[in-house]
């Protein structure tokens, strides 16, 4: 399921943009609505979701003062709009389609299809290029980690996971040290895609070599070999579950 989100001041047009998904959408979840900036901020963080479809002019900012808020976001943008005159900024922006106002149904009922098949594609991407990585994994790969008073090589095998916190990382060993650095979990997330490490949540990442077991009470979670238990975001789940089927 597509997980989507509405941000638009106009409760009409959230109206209708929900009963279109609702009618031509089937694979498609609307899992909040905002009505401006602020809470389509707080809606993004709560939520994870694959697409938004963000309004340009709302009572506390623009939807590009959104986007701006995420570093590298991790969901894609369709922008519904009356204004034609940002319809280059918003691709620019990277929105992959830019809907005018009166809403044409048909228009968006494709736009939205168009963007599940690109998230669609790009998860199946990753799948394989995980799944390849895994299997040719080189365990002799290092990482340097700087903290403000030490530089720490650390061999990746060693790595259980990564937890983000703002634009901080730490970076739990197996030996016991948890290490601090100043980077953001995007940087480590493109670093070590190829070292068997996987993203399962928007503020963890995971070596797939570390991993126990997979907890499917509570929403579902993981459970590494040192104990802790590390939630996966709920369009990560059954991507996960078929890339350890691959790896049994």
């Amino acid at each position: 399921m597509l997980r989507i989100i509405i941000i638009d001041d106009d409760p009409l047009i959230r109206e209708l943009v929900s009963d279109t998904v609702e009618t031509y959408c089937p694979n498609v979840s609307i899992v909040a609505r905002a009505e401006d900036v602020k809470s389509g901020v707080a809606a993004i963080n709560e939520h994870d979701p694959d697409l938004i479809l963000l309004d340009i002019k709302m009572p506390d900012g623009s939807g590009f003062d959104l986007i701006k808020h995420f570093d590298k976001p991790d969901f894609k943008v369709i922008i519904i709009s009356g204004y034609i005159e940002y319809a280059i900024k918003g691709y620019k922006f990277g929105a992959i389609d830019y809907i005018l106002k009166p809403i044409d149904i048909e228009e968006l009922t494709l736009a939205i299809n168009k963007a599940g098949d690109l998230i669609r594609y790009e998860e199946k991407l990753q799948f394989k290029a995980m799944e390849d990585n895994i299997k040719a994994l080189n365990k002799t790969h290092k990482i340097i980690l700087k903290t403000s008073e030490h530089v720490h090589l650390i061999n990746t095998e060693d790595i259980i996971r990564i937890e983000a916190d703002g634009n901080y990382s730490t970076i739990f060993i197996q030996d016991g040290r948890n290490i601090v650095v100043s980077k953001a979990i995007k940087e480590y997330e493109e670093s070590l895609i190829d070292k068997g490490f996987h993203r399962i949540h928007k503020t963890h990442i995971i070596n797939i070599n570390k991993l126990s077991y997979f907890d499917k009470s509570d929403g579902g979670d993981v459970v590494m070999n040192d104990g802790s238990k590390v939630p996966v975001a709920s369009r990560k789940r059954e991507m996960l579950l078929a890339l350890l089927e691959s790896l049994a």
